[in-house]
């Protein structure tokens, strides 16, 4: 007589407890995004580093080149020494912008995730109730 009932519970248990663990993945998921998203900054703000060192030692080369050969840097030379600065400081904006955007990703993506934790357990009242009121509406 009690059977369906004993089942129910039994079933509805088994629910909250897989939502919570559900909705525990979730969390992890979340704080594995957050963690991307630091890394990818800290990335993008390496990267930038390298490329501005390059960037230097290029110039630094593109000078000590010109005024080995006894070029003076007015004119052509100086221009070609400007064009190379403001192509690699594009470089480096492009570099680190793309680093914001993966960053950003990442914790939208984690954003998600905790909407998803918190969807599950404001479902799972539900998903303890429904056994139990089919046990209970089997024992009438």
């Amino acid at each position: 007589m009690c059977t369906p009932l004993i089942g129910g519970i039994i079933t509805g248990i088994g629910s909250l407890v897989s939502a919570r663990s559900r909705a525990a993945a979730a969390r992890s998921q979340a704080q594995f995004h957050e963690r991307q998203a630091a890394m990818e900054r800290q990335r993008g703000a390496f990267e930038g580093a390298r490329a501005s060192d390059k960037a230097r030692r290029l110039q630094g080369r593109q000078v000590a080149n010109y005024a080995a050969s006894g070029v003076q840097l007015s004119g052509s030379p100086g221009n070609v020494i400007d064009d190379s600065a403001a192509e690699a400081a594009l470089d480096i904006g492009a570099i680190r912008q793309g680093a914001e955007v993966r960053a950003s990703n990442e914790l939208f993506s984690a954003r998600q995730s905790r909407e998803r934790a918190r969807s599950i357990m404001a479902a799972a009242p539900f998903g303890f109730a429904a056994p139990l009121i089919e046990g209970v509406a089997a024992i009438k």
